[in-house]
């Protein structure tokens, strides 16, 4: 098996990343259909491109190799037969004869088709808006990528167009690519939930978008054909606030974790804040639509499935990560800052809640004790920095409009050990 691809740890050095810089496929985005696209807001793609562009410096200054999705996309359509080809993988062979092959260009697979909108289009390719968020709809395990297989239709395609690439292009002509999940009807996961602590030791997050039959496919293709050892299975409210597990959760060293504070422990803090907020919603008059409180009430479980066949369960999700040597339970680092620096743990949550709604916990490491974050979320950061660990930050006011931080909007294709 050919190593050259694959990430074996979260925080090992970064040595080559996937990336897809924001562009006119957001010019189809109104506020009549961002809803269905997945965004809360509509980009201006003239701030969010030198947003992007500034984040993927960040990367390539310090000796990270960074990869453009669509570079790679035009290498594999350069030749017209094969274009048709991966066209008609991706969009399906009705709707590309509908159109007529000869007239797509691999930029509609990403903006859409026709280039601008058009009522009297009578074909239509959707764009793909969040496909800036590359960590999602593929993800690199130790010695292999995997196919998302994503919840939300308006993502779907993106897992296609990945796989079409990572089948054709010569970079991953010794990789395995596995694309069994993207197969599977019953399975739903998205690289986001997908954290890998070390070559042996993968963490699955299960709430919104990644399902219980996802993460138990990826741990028998795992176990069947990597060395991983074991798959940890991390539950979190199934609500659009935590999208992803790696919305709440990410490393930034060796078993150091930076998460919102109370989450896991005291998650009826949680539940009285939203109950808090129903109730100021209902008197203005205003539809609530955050999460149900006795959702959040539910206390977290984190379940172990190992090689072996063994499994076993843990009711606090951070005691089961320490006692499974994950992580250090007395490094642990705070969304919005220390425990200590405020009056209640009620006021650390509200702090940590709008931050983290910005992705202050959606940290990205380029090696041990050194990530990259926005620096709108400067509290975090401050936390960060108080604690040894080098922040990198850049501007994010646009791109942050699609929920994802730096390690949303990267896919790591080659990762060391730590």
């Amino acid at each position: 098996m050919d190593e050259a691809n694959g990430v074996f740890s979260e925080v090992g050095r970064l040595r080559s990343v996937l990336v897809h810089q924001p562009g006119t496929e957001h010019r189809q985005t109104v506020p009549w259909n961002k809803d269905a696209l997945l965004f809360d807001d509509i980009l201006d793609v003239e701030e969010a491109r030198p947003e992007h562009a500034s984040f993927a410096q960040l990367m390539a200054v310090r000796g990270v190799e960074v990869v453009y999705l669509e570079d790679l996309l035009r290498d594999v359509c350069a030749d017209r037969a094969e274009r048709a080809s991966v066209c008609r993988e991706v969009l399906g062979g009705e709707l590309v004869d509908h159109i007529g092959a000869d007239r797509l260009r691999p930029h509609h697979l990403v903006r859409g088709f026709p280039d601008h909108y058009s009522l009297q289009a009578d074909a239509v390719v959707p764009p793909l808006p969040n496909l800036y968020f590359t960590r999602d709809p593929a993800f690199a395990l130790p010695g292999a990528i995997a196919i998302a297989h994503p919840c939300k239709a308006a993502r779907r395609r993106e897992a296609a167009l990945l796989r079409a690439i990572l089948r054709r292009h010569p970079r991953f002509a010794g990789t395995e690519v596995y694309e069994g999940l993207f197969d599977d009807p019953a399975a739903t996961i998205e690289g986001g939930d997908v954290l890998v602590v070390d070559a042996s030791s993968v963490v699955v997050g299960v709430g919104e978008r990644t399902n219980e039959a996802g993460a138990e496919h990826l741990a028998r293709f795992l176990f069947e054909r990597t060395a991983v050892e074991r798959v940890i299975k991390v539950r979190v409210p199934a609500k659009r606030e935590f999208m992803h597990l790696d919305t709440v959760l990410t490393f930034v060293d060796r078993g150091r974790i930076l998460t919102m504070p109370y989450l896991w422990d005291r998650p009826e803090l949680y539940a009285a804040i939203a109950a808090r907020s129903r109730r100021q919603c209902e008197e203005l008059g205003f539809p609530y639509t955050g999460p149900a409180p006795e959702t959040l009430l539910d206390a977290s479980r984190l379940d172990v499935v190992t090689r072996d066949g063994d499994r076993r369960s843990y009711e606090d999700t951070m005691d089961g990560l320490a006692r499974e040597g994950l992580i250090e339970p007395d490094l642990t680092l705070f969304v919005a800052g220390r425990r200590d620096q405020y009056p209640s743990p009620e006021a650390h949550v509200v702090e940590a809640l709008r931050e983290q709604w910005n992705d202050g916990a959606n940290s990205l490491a380029l090696k041990p004790g050194q990530v990259v974050c926005y620096a709108r979320n400067d509290r975090t950061s401050r936390a960060l920095e108080e604690e040894g660990i080098e922040v990198l930050t850049f501007r994010g006011g646009e791109l942050v409009r699609g929920r994802g931080g730096a390690r949303c909007m990267s896919m790591p294709l080659r990762r060391d050990p730590v």
